[in-house]
């Protein structure tokens, strides 16, 4: 039995044409509707961006049962400790000197600088600059550099140049409020 309804002829070329990317219009318009994706999604800031401004990039290390962190921006180096020659006359804070590159720079032990008792062995050394001061600062380890959401830091008003205390006791210094206290002028004031 054969259909009474008339069979609809397809237009096969029509059909070549709306899959045919070799049409120079067709390719120019996919062209540019690529372009436009990459363009919005290079113009999303990162959400590492977005982290970063709410977050505070430190240099974290020890030294003996205590943890510090300091402003990445401030630190100028870390490396081992080399041998310190100690100098007569000096805050016992001070170390000594050590030879960095041909610099000499002053080694600085926050323990002693605390009234924290020593703990442990300083095996390097964190280079900071604040101030126009470069001091090296005792560490028994340096443990990197990570970032810290500003709201996880509490301030602790009871603890001397520290800008707060992290919940697992890290204490974030205030090196630029460190170095401009007198006891850093080899013959200031001695408290």
């Amino acid at each position: 039995m054969t259909s009474s309804k008339p069979q609809r002829q397809i237009d096969w070329e029509a059909v070549w044409q709306t899959l045919n990317w070799d049409d120079e219009t067709r390719s120019k318009v996919a062209e540019a509707n690529r372009l436009r994706q990459r363009a919005e999604q290079y113009a999303a800031p990162p959400l590492e961006s977005k982290i970063a401004d709410d977050a505070l990039n430190i240099l974290t290390f020890d030294l003996g049962s205590e943890r510090y962190g300091v402003d990445v921006m401030l630190v100028r180096g870390v490396r081992d400790l080399a041998k310190i020659a100690r100098v007569p006359g000096i805050p016992g804070f001070y170390r000594g000197v050590v030879n960095v590159r041909g610099q000499i720079l002053t080694v600085f032990d926050l323990r002693s600088f605390f009234d924290i008792p020593a703990d442990g062995e300083a095996a390097e050394l964190v280079i900071v600059r604040s101030n126009n001061l470069e001091i090296g600062l005792l560490a028994t380890i340096v443990n990197g550099v990570t970032s810290i959401p500003r709201e996880a830091v509490v301030p602790a008003d009871n603890i001397r140049y520290a800008l707060g205390v992290t919940a697992d006791k890290l204490v974030l210094l205030n090196i630029e409020q460190m170095f401009e206290d007198d006891r850093f002028i080899v013959g200031g004031k001695d408290e």
